[in-house]
């Protein structure tokens, strides 16, 4: 079955597919998100299901909504981009758009991850610990960490939506791979999109495990202060696990997107030949 564009679905269209992706996605992979933010903050890792498995509600629910908007987002911008004529995207057009959807998805991204850390630390419901941050800290603390998070879903959307179905596309035409090109570009996506974005990660989530701005206070406070705990190297505390997690994650996403919207939605399958464009 080819690859699915979403420029070609309505938006609710859209919000169904992205949100089944991302439900799939999270179910499985919830452990590797909280070793990358426990490594990032410090926190001893664990084996416990039921700690590896801690705010996995507000992460579904957050990548429901994130991918179910970002979908969405991303094919408006690709209609933007053509101008409502009836062709796929180039390749320089679909990375586009999935950043532009992915940065603007991180209005969205900012409050729910906030409470899903707040979890992963201390425990106890998501509305508890909501309840707990805006009574201690104010409201507008649920969006402390939102420019890291507009920054690396940006880049995040690029790479699912953009250069992983690019990669995959001319792995097939160079070197005619089946379907290990599907696999292969997810992974030099995956590279790409975590390296460029994790320092932007991991700035976010020590903000967002810091709302008492103990250690971390703003973004140039929580720079200057990794800086000084390890040098570069701090911002690049759970790559392994982040890396890992992104590659598997645009490669599921992309197959749930292909497999089920090639299934309900067949008028946006992308023709064959237009891999090929530039």
């Amino acid at each position: 079955m080819g690859a699915v564009d979403v420029s070609k679905l309505s938006p609710i269209n859209n919000f169904v597919l992205g949100a089944t992706a991302g439900t799939i996605e999270v179910v499985i992979l919830q452990p590797m998100l909280y070793c990358k933010n426990a490594t990032q903050q410090g926190i001893p890792l664990t084996l416990n299901p039921a700690v590896l498995y801690r705010g996995v509600g507000v992460s579904v629910g957050n990548m429901v909504v994130l991918t179910g908007v970002q979908f969405p987002l991303t094919g408006a911008v690709g209609k933007m981009i053509t101008g409502g004529v009836d062709r796929s995207l180039t390749k320089s057009e679909k990375i586009g758009a999935g950043f532009a959807g992915g940065a603007i998805s991180g209005l969205v991204c900012a409050p729910m991850e906030l409470i899903m850390i707040q979890q992963q630390r201390f425990g106890g419901g998501m509305l508890a610990a909501a309840s707990r941050i805006v009574s201690e800290q104010g409201f507008l603390t649920l969006f402390r960490g939102l420019e890291t998070s507009c920054g690396r879903e940006g880049l995040f959307a690029a790479g699912y939506l953009g250069i992983g179905p690019v990669f995959a596309d001319m792995l097939r035409s160079k070197y005619d791979m089946g379907a290990s090109a599907d696999f292969a570009g997810a992974a030099g996506a995956g590279m790409i999109a975590a390296t460029c974005s994790h320092p932007l990660d991991t700035i976010k989530t020590c903000m967002q495990g810091d709302v008492e701005r103990a250690t971390y206070t703003n973004f140039i406070g929580t720079y200057h202060t990794l800086m000084a705990q390890g040098g570069v190297g701090a911002f690049f505390k759970g790559w392994g696990f982040r890396t890992t997690r992104m590659i598997c994650a645009i490669w599921l996403i992309g197959k749930v997107r292909d497999v089920v919207g090639g299934t309900l939605f067949p008028h946006a399958i992308r023709q064959e030949g237009d891999a090929n464009k530039k």
